[in-house]
């Protein structure tokens, strides 16, 4: 992600920023987006961590205007 001098983002091309940074302490993501479809809780992402794709569900969701963010971590086993 690039930050221009009046300090704005560019967004990813592909309308998504996944931020897995603590992925290996926390098992959680923040998913982040400007897409106008916000996903519910429950909905599964594969993403890529650590090296290996991973599942992850959607366990909080705060939309915001022109956008949404979604924490997610690994799904309940009893779910599926």
């Amino acid at each position: 992600m690039q930050i221009s001098r009046d300090g704005l983002q560019a967004f990813n091309l592909s309308g998504y920023e996944i931020f897995a940074e603590d992925f290996a302490r926390t098992g959680e993501v923040v998913i982040w987006s400007k897409v106008p479809y916000p996903p519910r809780l429950g909905d599964r992402f594969n993403i890529e961590a650590l090296g290996a794709v991973h599942e992850v569900t959607v366990c909080m969701m705060r939309t915001f205007p022109g956008g949404w963010t979604a924490t997610c971590g690994a799904p309940d086993p009893g779910e599926g």
